[in-house]
């Protein structure tokens, strides 16, 4: 088991019902970090093995799983 981040965009037909699509996410195993309402879009994290689960919540229209860098400290050399 693996935790990844994702953002979750709320399908356009449900945005009235934004509230209620928030709990179904974490109902389905995600951990909601922020609520962006006003673009329709949930970001969290969430066990891989449930991302199945999160697809066939009522109002999830995409899930993309958002990808980590890490740069260097600034007294690094450069590599």
């Amino acid at each position: 088991m693996s935790v990844v981040r994702v953002s979750v965009s709320v399908d356009e037909q449900q945005l009235d019902q934004f509230p209620q699509v928030v709990e179904e996410v974490k109902q389905a195993g995600m951990k909601v970090e922020q609520q962006l309402k006003d673009i329709g879009v949930i970001t969290g994290s969430i066990d891989s093995e449930k991302l199945k689960t999160l697809r066939k919540v009522k109002g999830v229209a995409h899930i993309e799983e958002t990808r980590q860098f890490q740069i260097a400290p600034p007294d690094r050399d450069i590599q």
